[in-house]
């Protein structure tokens, strides 16, 4: 079964830590534990990232420069629409580079499912078997589901069909 989730239907709610606005756009939990989750956070300000303990972080930059994320260890180069894996109890602070981000976000626990992100354009093959396809630009049809710049679908798979312009997230569990 396909579902497909509207950009203008996702809510605003704020952060964990406060610091800044999320839209959640899907998420699977069991027995009261978090399995995964996909959202979209618009990032306006320097300042703490939420801490997720035992669970990882997939954060894609979907619009904007890009940040470096500043852990106690390392520092690590958010660039735009390249997949960047940390883990989620790190202390991170984010420095934007030049101006305001919006970033595509997977929280997952890495003892239930191993993801994949990766950001596709109309010349590249569709994963088998993906989670979720967000349309970042253009149009994207999966079957008979057709997909805008900011709508995302959940499928097990399908016929891709992206025009000239369209470039996809697709996450695979």
């Amino acid at each position: 079964m396909q579902r497909i989730i509207r950009a203008g239907s996702l809510i605003a709610t704020p952060w964990k830590n406060g610091g800044g606005l999320t839209r959640e756009i899907a998420s699977r939990e069991a027995s009261g534990a978090l399995h995964w989750r996909l959202s979209i956070a618009d990032v306006d300000k320097d300042g703490p990232f939420s801490a997720f303990p035992g669970l990882s972080r997939i954060l894609t930059v979907i619009e904007g420069h890009g940040m470096d994320l500043h852990t106690p260890t390392e520092t690590l180069a958010a660039r735009p629409l390249q997949p960047l894996a940390f883990a989620g109890d790190v202390p991170v602070q984010g420095e934007l580079r030049d101006g305001p981000v919006r970033n595509f976000n997977l929280i997952y626990d890495a003892n239930q499912v191993t993801p994949t992100v990766t950001v596709l354009n109309a010349s590249q093959q569709l994963p088998e078997s993906p989670l979720a396809l967000h349309c970042l630009t253009g149009n994207a049809q999966v079957d008979d589901s057709q997909l805008i710049a900011g709508d995302t679908l959940l499928t097990h798979g399908g016929a891709l069909g992206l025009t000239d312009q369209a470039r996809i997230i697709c996450v695979t569990l």
